[in-house]
């Protein structure tokens, strides 16, 4: 025999918008009075934002270029910095569809001009309402993002033992030094980034004393794929096309970040 359980639905009803009330009253943050009696409301706090760290010897080769001059009437054109890797995320915590910054990554190109001297001239948010002459364009161009895992270890005894995993992703990019008026291409730089991935842990599946125990934990830590390894590389691509297109700054600037340079491509 199956019985049921009846309720009325008044009860229910009445149940239910007291239970979304209660929310809502939980869910509003009150107001706080102020002593000359205006409202002051309750926020909750919230850390302070971050300074992302520059890499020194990048900073150090803009520095010096900016302080040669050469660069002080030389205005550059910056687009929008495309990708061609064809790679999306949809899977992943926050993903938006794409690994990648579609536009905002030309941002790290002007910053580079800007601080090493040079003026330049936005276009990635549209063009400009008056027509301003440069001598030269930037763009740039992520060409491939490759995922790969380089170890893989889960070796338990008895049940009992830790977990290993290594992982990278390997991103190519190219900037491009072109002149404004003809886009005859003048420059060009290739970069490559590894973004290192590790996660240790340990796992379980036991029997105590009849009792099965089981469950993982683990650490792990990545790199961030878009900040890290986008504002360094960008700007060691520009200081690439410009110490290749102004010998003075070559000369004079190129010490710094010779040693990137010459593994860019590896």
């Amino acid at each position: 025999m199956k019985s049921f359980m009846y309720i009325s639905s008044a009860p229910v009803a009445r149940m239910l918008l007291a239970a979304a009330a209660f929310g809502l009253a939980a869910c509003t943050n009150p107001v706080v009075m102020d002593s000359d009696g205006s409202a002051v409301p309750r926020v909750s706090s919230a850390p302070m934002p971050s300074t992302l760290p520059r890499y020194a010897q990048i900073d150090e080769a803009l520095s010096c270029m900016k302080s040669t001059g050469t660069l002080r009437n030389v205005t550059f054109s910056v687009g929008s910095f495309a990708d061609s890797t064809g790679k999306i995320n949809t899977a992943a915590e926050g993903a938006t569809g794409n690994f990648l910054p579609q536009g905002g990554s030309a941002a790290f190109i002007t910053d580079a001009l800007r601080r090493s001297g040079a003026r330049v001239v936005s276009t990635y948010f549209g063009p400009p309402a008056a027509s301003v002459s440069a001598d030269f364009a930037i763009n740039g161009i992520f060409n491939s993002l490759d995922f790969g895992q380089t170890a893989s270890v889960d070796l338990r005894a008895s049940g009992v033992g830790p977990l290993i995993a290594t992982g990278w992703a390997q991103l190519s990019l190219t900037v491009q030094l072109d002149q404004a008026s003809t886009r005859l291409n003048r420059q060009m730089s290739m970069i490559q980034r590894p973004v290192r991935y590790q996660q240790y842990g340990f796992g379980i599946g036991r029997d105590f004393s009849g009792t099965l125990v089981t469950g993982a934990a683990s650490v792990e830590g990545q790199e961030r794929l878009q900040m890290e390894a986008l504002n360094g590389p960008i700007a060691l691509g520009v200081i690439d096309v410009l110490t290749q297109e102004f010998p003075p700054l070559r000369e004079q600037c190129i010490g710094s970040v010779e040693g990137l340079l010459e593994d860019k491509a590896g």
